[in-house]
């Protein structure tokens, strides 16, 4: 009866999260962003073996940004240098079901200058 419950709570996927690694990108080229794709279980975790195969899309402001894919549940996101705010639309490989859209911030470069201004000393 255990090893049933374990079955259902831990292996069996209950809907899927999307993380951003960093959270926002800065308008310079070298800056990117990691958007992953995975299962959830019912507690909450990333299901122990599964994958989640998902087709990314950026759907606006592909000027701002540009995509690499890394494997199926994965994409790297680089800015072009400039700010604005980019659209990304995620979408389950097998049924074409859009699971999400994601708004991709771009921030300038130098955030805390433009805060607090230049100081002289």
């Amino acid at each position: 009866m255990i090893g049933l419950l374990s079955d259902r709570f831990v292996f069996v996927s209950n809907g899927v999260k999307i993380d951003l690694n960093p959270p926002v990108l800065r308008a310079s080229v070298t800056s990117e962003l990691t958007v992953s794709v995975y299962p959830i279980n019912s507690l909450g975790f990333k299901t122990p073996f599964g994958e989640t195969n998902a087709r990314f899309e950026i759907e606006q402001g592909a000027n701002l940004v540009q995509m690499q894919d890394v494997s199926p549940g994965i994409v790297k996101i680089r800015s072009k240098g400039v700010e604005g705010e980019a659209t990304l639309g995620i979408y389950a490989l097998k049924s074409g079901v859009l699971l999400q859209k994601l708004l991709i911030k771009i921030l300038p470069k130098d955030l805390t200058a433009r805060i607090f201004g230049a100081r002289a000393t």
